[in-house]
């Protein structure tokens, strides 16, 4: 096995087909096909069948390639980090980041890393956790900002990657300051089952929660976009859900929220591969996070159980219970 045989079976792997494979790569296709075959002559094994008209890895083929996956991961740390010398401690480290941390906790990432680490040069991309997974586990990024909820299993393909716990925060339940159950400190989704909604398109937990509780909601807006859904909510089109995290950047005036009762914490977490530990300008980046959330963003700390990897989790718990915009 070679690096190069590697690189064409996790292509072949994402896209389906040596034809395809070969367009990504650049290569030709009869070059993807020998490359295949002198792979699986050095393996001893099928690492392909072939399904239809498209490919499918064998339970072999899919356990090389995540190995293939941990040996370019160390590859890139190994140029990174070769890289970075070279600059003095410089270097270009690629962040992905979900939508409300790049309103909230990525500009001040980003400005304290301008000052302690002007020769680290930063790129962001705005993706749902499930894409940004991806993007970390192909290389096309080198530290994630992702979120999960309390009560899932570990997503799938973090099993060799490393998960550094920042903070969780609750979800919201937003409505302007006169609605009738403004004045209560939390709220139980059961007691809003005859309200008018506006709701992001993702929103399958909450639809499955309110199944649960025994009610359809009625969804009169589905909008993608933070202050367009505070804007539609302050209008008196609809009460929405939103994460604590993001109403800390903002809060449309005359509207209040208040945590939902009985609904799991949000984690939000550092995703990387272990060897981007060893890359200056990742760690100082992921120093830069750690230390913004915990100076600006006033954590508590959680249970004394620290997290798998030794870090403190912190918990972000801002008070939900007071006017609204009454917290930075």
């Amino acid at each position: 096995m070679d690096v190069q045989q590697l690189r064409v079976l996790a292509e072949v792997s994402r896209t389906g087909s040596y034809t395809a494979a070969a367009q990504a790569l650049g290569y030709t296709q009869p070059a993807v096909s020998y490359q295949m075959r002198r792979l699986q002559q050095s393996v001893g094994a099928p690492l392909v069948v072939r399904v239809g008209r498209g490919l499918q890895l064998t339970e072999i083929g899919h356990a090389l390639v995540r190995h293939a996956d941990t040996i370019f991961s160390a590859l890139r740390a190994a140029d990174q980090e070769i890289s970075a010398t070279v600059a003095r401690r410089g270097g270009l480290v690629r962040l992905v980041a979900f939508q409300s941390s790049c309103v909230t906790l990525m500009p001040r990432v980003i400005e304290r890393l301008g000052t302690l680490s002007p020769d680290i040069r930063i790129t962001l991309t705005q993706a749902e956790p499930i894409d940004a997974r991806k993007l970390i586990r192909s290389g096309e990024g080198e530290l994630g900002l992702l979120c999960n909820w309390e009560n899932e299993s570990l997503p799938e393909g973090e099993e060799t990657m490393l998960r550094l716990e920042l903070f969780t925060d609750r979800r919201c339940v937003l409505m302007r300051e006169d609605h009738p159950l403004a004045g209560q400190e939390t709220i139980h989704l059961a007691d809003l089952a005859d309200s008018d909604w506006v709701m992001e398109s993702i929103r399958d937990r909450f639809t499955a929660a309110c199944t649960n509780l025994g009610f359809s909601p009625r969804v009169v807006a589905t909008v993608d976009d933070a202050l367009a859904i505070q804007t539609l909510v302050a209008s008196g089109l609809g009460i929405s859900l939103m994460n604590e995290l993001a109403l800390r950047s903002y809060v449309v005036p005359g509207l209040v929220h208040r945590p939902l009762k009985s609904w799991p914490l949000r984690r939000t977490y550092l995703l990387l591969w272990p060897d981007m530990l060893q890359v200056p300008a990742v760690a100082a980046t992921i120093r830069a996070v750690q230390s913004v959330v915990r100076s600006e963003w006033e954590p508590v700390w959680g249970p004394e159980k620290p997290a798998a990897d030794g870090t403190p989790i912190i918990d972000l718990a801002p008070r939900c219970d007071g006017p609204a915009g009454a917290h930075p």
